[in-house]
């Protein structure tokens, strides 16, 4: 039996809530919702990669 530590964890939480985010704004963007909640969705998303991102280094 093999125990996640919490280094093996955090990347998951960190990928899944990149997607999560990615989701959001690929939804806003189909059912054409306003400019500004779209941008607000693609930093939020883009934040999140880079936080996937600096952490995974």
């Amino acid at each position: 039996m093999m125990i996640q530590t919490s280094c093996d964890i955090a990347p998951q939480e960190q990928t899944r809530a990149a997607l999560e985010a990615m989701r959001a704004y690929f939804a806003a963007t189909a059912q054409s919702r306003p400019r500004q909640e779209r941008q607000r969705l693609a930093h939020e998303w883009l934040a999140a990669v880079r936080r996937m991102r600096t952490t995974s280094l």
